[in-house]
């Protein structure tokens, strides 16, 4: 008998995990909604802080990401379901519009229903911020600027900005996310940020009428440097400079670029990082390096 007990107390205790996965899946809560949602369909209640605490602990355990950010729940990713591409999420942006525009309203509302399912069961891109561990968020962020998808930076005080990211740059121990918002360029200090999260928002590198490349460069070029008349330094505490480079060549500044070999990292735009990487590449391919 005791063991028939103890039994059902692990199918109860496993089912009650399914319960709280199954209610994150479908949002993002703080605990006091957690408890509330859980306990809605109970015949008492049986789910309070610590209850939900060591279900969620558990599900970690079995490797789904659940941070806590804004005192909200996040089902950042999970060990199985979609992980899709651009190409998916853009595929599935026309299709709603299409539907939108095309379909009944019944049937817009059955679509809305299966690609919401979609979403629930498709991995969330955002990261807690940890200052010892800054490695993961700035590995999102970046990832951003690769995807061209707009960012939504979560501060501390419960503030949030949806952006356009731009770069990670580094002033000695601090670590800053360049965005631009509202054509504003900002630099926000990472110790302000409980989070990061990459938006389904695709956008469009902004021009303002010129062509600005920034590069950093760092030893001893950085201190003879001589800019030149299309050209504006900023100088960092690091003992490094942060070069703006205006309507040059592309082919030109390639050039001269990488003459200055390990010395000089493209910052932006991230097409010519991109460019310049892949030039780099071919050459070493060239050399029999892979």
């Amino acid at each position: 008998m005791t063991e028939y007990v103890k039994a059902q107390k692990k199918n109860a205790s496993s089912m009650q995990v399914i319960k709280t996965l199954k209610v994150l899946m479908q949002g993002d809560y703080t605990m006091n909604q957690l408890i509330d949602l859980l306990n809605q369909n109970e015949p008492e209640a049986i789910f309070n802080n610590s209850v939900i605490s060591k279900y969620i602990n558990t599900c970690r355990y079995c490797n789904f990401e659940i941070p806590k950010i804004h005192n909200k729940y996040y089902l950042a990713k999970i060990p199985f379901g979609l992980d899709l591409s651009d190409v998916d999420v853009d595929i599935i942006k026309s299709l709603c519009s299409y539907v939108q525009d095309e379909m009944s309203s019944l049937n817009v509302k059955l679509v809305n229903s299966f690609f919401d399912k979609i979403r629930r069961f498709s991995n969330k891109n955002i990261v807690r911020i940890e200052q010892d561990k800054p490695e993961f968020s700035i590995e999102l962020f970046e990832r951003a600027i690769l995807k061209q998808r707009k960012v939504k930076l979560l501060f501390k005080n419960r503030d949030t900005l949806e952006c356009i990211p731009l770069a990670v740059s580094k002033e000695g121990d601090k670590m800053y996310f360049n965005v631009l918002y509202k054509n504003n360029r900002r630099n926000i200090d990472s110790s302000r940020l409980a989070g990061v999260q990459m938006t389904g928002q695709k956008y469009i590198e902004p021009y303002n009428g010129d062509q600005v490349v920034v590069f950093k460069l760092r030893g001893n070029l950085a201190k003879r440097y001589e800019a030149r008349v299309n050209e504006t330094v900023e100088i960092n505490s690091d003992e490094t400079i942060t070069v703006t480079n205006k309507n040059e060549n592309k082919e030109m500044l390639f050039a001269r670029l990488l003459r200055y070999d390990d010395k000089c990292e493209i910052i932006r735009p991230v097409r010519y990082r991109e460019e310049m990487k892949e030039l780099i590449n071919e050459m070493l391919r060239n050399y029999g390096v892979s």
